[in-house]
């Protein structure tokens, strides 16, 4: 049970250097679960909440409407904290409303999303100069991503989204993160995806104090001959697992024209 309340907040804008000028974040919190998220390691509030993460969404309500004038033909990403397409945005539609107050300011959009329910706004997407959907995967595999990522769509329904928005004209990518060491697949992920994919970028799958016991506990739970790596490359900081993936995954994609980015 997902604890939903209206929280007053000053406006919706935050600079950001994260894939735009401006984030836009309609909510604080996720249903979504996931239970690597790096937001849940961040408290922005300062206050302690009673749920835990994934258990509360907070739907921010400004005081003040959007300013146009700031992201007029600026880079606007949806989202960097949250996801503005949480299965609660099915029934409220905060994202959607947002979107057309945003449309006489003509900014760039960029969306950051796990979920299928991104496809409902492309009568919206049509209305701008550019938007590019970015789909993030940590597997194709639906049983890890139960475990993971549960409430967020199936590798499925993200590939059918990938599919719906490609052939609307919508520019597609795919961020492939995090990537659990010795447990995803980066290339396996990347040749499923890069028919309907415009770009395929990667990341690490970063372990931070507040999320370490849990992944520790599935790693430990499912594949516990890898705990000897996780150990090596998060107590130990061993880099050479990350530095011959970053091979093995350039060499994947220069042989197959897929174009990306690796950050790691």
């Amino acid at each position: 049970m997902v604890n939903v309340r209206r929280v007053r907040v000053k406006n919706l804008l935050t600079p950001t250097k994260l894939g735009g000028d401006y984030a836009i974040n309609p909510y604080t919190g996720c249903p979504h679960k996931c239970l690597y998220c790096y937001a849940a390691c961040m408290n922005w509030s300062g206050k302690v909440r009673d749920e835990h993460w994934g258990d509360f969404l907070d739907v921010k309500v400004p005081a003040v409407p959007l300013d146009l004038t700031k992201i007029f033909r600026k880079q606007v990403l949806l989202s960097s904290m949250t996801d503005a397409y949480n299965p609660y945005e099915d029934r409220a539609e905060i994202t959607r409303d947002i979107l057309k107050q945003m449309l006489p300011a003509e900014p760039r959009i960029v969306i950051i999303t796990k979920s299928k329910l991104v496809t409902r706004d492309i009568d919206l997407f049509k209305q701008f100069p550019y938007v590019r959907v970015i789909i993030s995967f940590s597997s194709v595999d639906n049983n890890f991503r139960r475990l993971v990522e549960p409430h967020a769509s199936s590798p499925q329904e993200k590939i059918e989204a990938l599919k719906t928005l490609k052939a609307a004209g919508i520019r597609t990518s795919v961020f492939v993160a995090p990537t659990f060491p010795g447990i995803s697949n980066p290339t396996e992920i990347a040749r499923t995806v890069s028919p309907w994919a415009g770009r395929v970028n990667f990341d690490s799958l970063n372990v931070r104090r507040q999320n370490k016991e849990k992944i520790f506990e599935l790693v430990r739970k499912i594949r516990p001959d890898l705990l000897p790596l996780y150990e090596d490359i998060y107590e130990r900081q061993n880099k050479r697992y990350w530095i011959d993936l970053r091979k093995e995954i350039k060499q994947f994609c220069a042989e197959n024209k897929i174009l990306g980015n690796i950050y790691f």
